[in-house]
């Protein structure tokens, strides 16, 4: 797989974690997506079915209000699952260890380190954060769009720094996921970039250790 196709690749995943519009279904109806997405999915060794609810000649009329439903129900109502999308609600919210706010090894909290190192990340590039996403810059679909960038622009090594650094919690984001029984979209959308990242992980491990060896 190419840099620019997991470029292409993270900017979708972002589309599939943002709120739905029909923008987000008109791209997968692109010819060639469903192909594209199997013959890499086997590469990154995951069950090909995870594509079932992407494939464009199964995609209903009345499927955006069904989504857009689900997407509030998990993500966004206050009366809803309230499945976070935001790094730093998996995390400590600092690891400054002369922090003296009660609060600062706290789980859950918006705007901890990974936000404000994800703010400043976005300002050294010389880019804004979305209005919508000011509170929440480490905000999955945000940072899978920053990957995407970087598979574009960034040496390797910068990339596995960054999923490493920023995208370990994908895990605890399924596994919450899994006890709200999400639409399949949902499941399996997560699941998706969970397979991805695992094996961008393992593969850059691998180099790693490969050119530790040569050495």
């Amino acid at each position: 797989m190419t840099n620019r196709e997991k470029e292409y690749f993270c900017a979708l995943a972002a589309s599939l974690l943002s709120p739905p519009d029909r923008e987000m279904l008109e791209d997968l109806k692109q010819e060639g997506i469903r192909s594209f997405l199997e013959e890499n999915i086997k590469e990154w060794g995951g069950d090909p079915q995870l594509l079932s609810e992407f494939s464009p000649g199964e995609i209903p009329q009345d499927f955006l209000p069904v989504l857009k439903r689900e997407y509030a129900r998990l993500f966004t109502d206050l009366q809803g699952e309230k499945i976070s999308l935001v790094e730093s609600t998996y995390k400590p919210w600092t690891g400054d260890s002369e922090c003296a706010l009660a609060f600062a090894g706290a789980k859950g909290l918006l705007m901890g380190d990974y936000a404000l190192h994800m703010r400043e990340m976005f300002r050294l590039l010389s880019l804004e954060v979305p209005e919508e996403f000011r509170s929440a810059p480490d905000h999955l679909a945000l940072e899978l769009e920053f990957l995407s960038l970087f598979y574009n622009s960034a040496p390797q090594e910068k990339i596995q720094v960054f999923i490493e650094d920023h995208l370990d919690w994908i895990p605890d984001l399924k596994e919450r996921l899994c006890q709200v029984n999400p639409h399949p979209f949902y499941g399996n959308a997560v699941e998706l970039i969970n397979i991805f990242l695992r094996h961008e992980k393992k593969e850059g491990q691998d180099k790693s250790n490969g050119s530790q060896n040569i050495h």
